[in-house]
């Protein structure tokens, strides 16, 4: 089975980096501040890490606000001053992600055996 690229394996140092920006984004947001305005803070010079930190900032956005506190997507992009098609991007991503994850720890039924039956 091969790795998904797109998953990164976080030093305890990338770790604490990211945790340090999600949250800063995330407060400035809260505080009224657009999305990309608060992204700018973000001063990461792993252009990798850096992606991930924003790429992950949208999609949590995404989850307390249109599943968590059920405000429609067009709401949130108004709020977040994202457009539409970005936003839409992002839920796919994060819709994916978490397949992929359900995937990963549900193991699935390995090919060539059959699932048990209880």
């Amino acid at each position: 089975m091969s790795e998904n690229p797109r998953y990164k394996e976080f030093t305890e140092e990338e770790d604490r980096i990211y945790r340090k920006y999600i949250g800063m984004i995330r407060s400035n947001i809260s505080n009224g501040v657009k999305f990309d305005l608060a992204c700018e803070l973000v001063s990461v010079e792993d252009r990798e890490l850096k992606a991930v930190i924003i790429n992950d900032a949208l999609k949590i956005e995404i989850a307390e606000l249109h599943y968590g506190k059920r405000i429609p997507l067009n709401e949130v992009s108004k709020k977040l001053g994202v457009s539409m098609e970005r936003l839409l991007q992002a839920n796919n991503e994060m819709v994916e992600d978490v397949m992929n994850t359900a995937n990963e720890v549900s193991g699935g039924p390995s090919v060539g055996k059959k699932p048990t039956v209880h």
